[in-house]
């Protein structure tokens, strides 16, 4: 089975500059660049796509510039919704494709051992996610008042990349567009067909950069990796 990694970098992150925080710079090169060094890494993964928005046309296409990979990678625009750039980067997709791990250019730690496991169990089981054990105790708050302390012995907190059947991912988007809904994860348009997903143990440092107080703690950890 084929099996190609798209690597989400279309997001506007306002907080970053123009360009967004998938291309700010990040050990040296532009956040994506881990990602996609991962992925080539991957000994799962065929083929690479890179979903940019119109506003990082410019960035994403200077760092295919000097990316090197033994692996083809395409470039998508991807769209407004995070759903509507998945859907991109799936169709940039060669046809012979049959798995597709979709995952967040803002979570530059990826490995890729973490795409081969994750993608191996979608391979079995037609869609997996990467979880870690929720370790924070959580409480339900309404207008600033507890409501309940929240048991975390079945909470996970959900990482990427998440890996799915072609066919089934595009079943998913389907019902998706036909109900209007939204969702912020590509394995909650498979629950909402009714179908199971399997959850592979995800890595504590595979953390997502949502402010730029974040890249502090990235490069920290790519510095370390790099002894």
């Amino acid at each position: 089975m084929t099996a190609a990694a798209i690597i989400v970098a279309a997001g506007s992150g306002q907080r970053f500059g123009n360009v967004g925080k998938s291309f700010a710079i990040t050990g040296g090169v532009p956040m994506a660049w881990w990602s996609l060094t991962a992925a080539s890494e991957a000994e799962t993964i065929d083929e690479i796509v890179l979903v940019c928005g119109d506003h990082s046309q410019e960035a994403a296409r200077a760092l295919l510039e000097f990316f090197i990979s033994t692996k083809p990678v395409t470039l998508a625009i991807g769209g407004a919704r995070r759903q509507d750039s998945a859907l991109a980067g799936m169709a940039a997709t060669s046809a012979s494709v049959d798995i597709v791990a979709i995952h967040d250019a803002a979570r530059p730690l990826v490995t890729g051992d973490l795409f081969d496991r994750v993608i191996e169990a979608a391979r079995e089981n037609r869609a997996a996610i990467l979880a870690v054990p929720v370790s924070d105790t959580i409480k339900r708050v309404v207008n600033d008042v507890v409501l309940e302390t929240v048991p975390r012995d079945e909470l996970v907190s959900v990482q990427t990349p998440q890996a799915f059947g072609k066919a089934l991912l595009l079943d998913a988007f389907a019902s998706a567009a036909e109900s209007g809904a939204m969702v912020t994860d590509e394995a909650s348009l498979i629950e909402s067909l009714g179908c199971e997903v399997h959850v592979v143990p995800g890595r504590n440092d595979n953390i997502k950069v949502t402010y730029p107080s974040d890249l502090i703690l990235v490069e920290a950890l790519l510095r370390a990796r790099a002894r």
